[in-house]
């Protein structure tokens, strides 16, 4: 059972992981796996084996919520992207009570750490602004020596941000160019492509792993304020809006708007009681746990 629980929990992340503004690391707070992810993606070959079972079943649920999510949520962004956009901002802020329990569970926070805070804050607002002013991006879908570095190399760094929590790795690879060429290869099972994308991944969460450990054992309250200052940005990247981008289709360049404007409408009105809903999850999910652990306790 506890493996079942596990891959559903990788598919939730999977998911996330998938969505420009959602934050991959933030939904594995919420899953209770992101102290143990860290631990155990590393080179040391004990910890590894140790923890293999562990990490497979969440890899598993991981690849079938990007699969998933590469053709469903294609969907639900096309027809219903402003209420999408609304639940994913409601499991956003129904986490950050947790979030801040956990980060001044010890020690509450001090003026000291409003700094921190902002630098995550602006980060986040400063990479959504630079991605709505960015220009357009190809869609790669054969792969040459050039392309395998280019898609390496900015799987890395999205990877890096992917298990952040606040961060956004799909939003870090909608500006560095190569969400569109990511998300296509994996709705047609692109292996090639997909080759030098798993290869950045990998490398990208086995280096970034190992410091956000450092971080979290020598400044964990800063490394904290970080991270909630992340999250609110989040809101900022998450807020639907309406974008326009450029595509190249058969050698010619095509100008594409996609999403839509948040308006108070029926569609506005549903979409608020889809994000209450959302808000409502990783809440019932938390004060179920602590239930459990004070019954445990006793």
């Amino acid at each position: 059972m506890t493996h079942i629980i596990n891959v559903l929990k990788g598919i939730v992340i999977g998911v996330a992981n998938a969505i420009p503004g959602v934050s991959g690391g933030t939904m594995m707070v919420i899953m209770k796996v992101f102290d143990r992810l860290l631990g155990a993606v590393t080179l040391n070959l004990k910890k590894l084996k140790e923890n293999f079972v562990f990490l497979l079943t969440i890899l598993i649920g991981m690849a079938i919520g990007v699969i998933l999510s590469a053709k469903v949520l294609t969907i639900c962004f096309d027809k219903f992207f402003v209420q999408t956009q609304f639940f994913f901002m409601g499991v956003v802020l129904g986490s950050l009570p947790m979030i801040y329990r956990v980060a001044t569970e010890k020690q509450k926070f001090s003026a000291v750490h409003i700094l921190p805070f902002l630098i995550g804050l602006g980060t986040i607002i400063g990479v959504t602004i630079a991605s709505m002013s960015m220009g357009g991006n190809s869609v790669h879908t054969s792969l040459d020596a050039v392309t395998f570095i280019y898609l390496a190399a900015i799987c890395i760094i999205a990877a890096a941000a992917m298990i952040m929590p606040g961060l956004s790795g799909s939003l870090v690879l909608l500006i560095l160019g190569g969400y569109q060429t990511v998300i296509q290869a994996v709705d047609e099972m692109n292996i090639p492509i997909l080759i030098p994308v798993a290869v950045g991944i990998i490398i990208g969460i086995v280096l970034c792993a190992k410091l956000i450990t450092i971080c979290l054992k020598k400044w964990f309250r800063g490394t904290y304020a970080i991270i909630l200052g992340l999250i609110c940005g989040s809101f900022y990247a998450i807020w639907p809006r309406e974008t326009t981008s450029e595509e190249i289709v058969d050698g010619v360049k095509k100008t594409v708007t996609e999403g839509a404007n948040f308006e108070l409408n029926t569609t506005g009105i549903i979409a608020i009681i889809i994000g209450i809903i959302g808000v409502m999850l990783p809440l019932s999910m938390d004060i179920i746990d602590r239930k459990k652990n004070k019954a445990a306790a006793e």
